[in-house]
């Protein structure tokens, strides 16, 4: 019983540093390329123009979210880079319409114009259905 449990503890030890190294080299491409803000510049300005009220809440060099919040809830945008691909969480807090969130993955070279696209098309139908009950 001994040698086995040292040899999953051992197995474990690889396996988080193989993790940490890919992570490590991932940050590391992510801070060449200029961190996400520059990486996807089109994708991520596209929800921070003037006229979307939206501003920076947080930001890394593998990270952001955007949002905005009054009286009757908050939305937000997060992007994370992980891995060749992004990740693109919609979350919605309304007090009429309740809580909503929505997930995409992209691969990190599809291009962002395709991904406002796919993500604008797929939220807009979301929010229809959602507020098709209220009809």
């Amino acid at each position: 019983m001994g040698t086995f449990t040292i040899f999953l503890i051992i197995i474990a030890v690889i396996v988080i540093f193989s993790f940490a190294k890919d992570s490590y080299k991932e940050n590391d491409k992510m801070v060449k390329e200029g961190g996400i803000r520059r990486k996807y510049k089109t994708l991520i300005e596209n929800f921070i123009g003037p006229d979307s009220g939206m501003k920076v809440v947080k930001e890394t060099n593998t990270y952001m979210c955007v949002g905005m919040k009054n009286q009757m809830g908050s939305i937000a945008f997060h992007f994370q880079h992980t891995f060749n691909k992004i990740n693109v969480t919609f979350e919605m807090k309304n007090l009429m319409l309740g809580d909503h969130k929505l997930d995409w993955d992209f691969p990190e070279t599809m291009p962002q114009e395709d991904m406002i696209k796919h993500i604008e098309t797929r939220t807009r139908q979301y929010m229809d259905n959602v507020t098709s009950k209220f009809q």
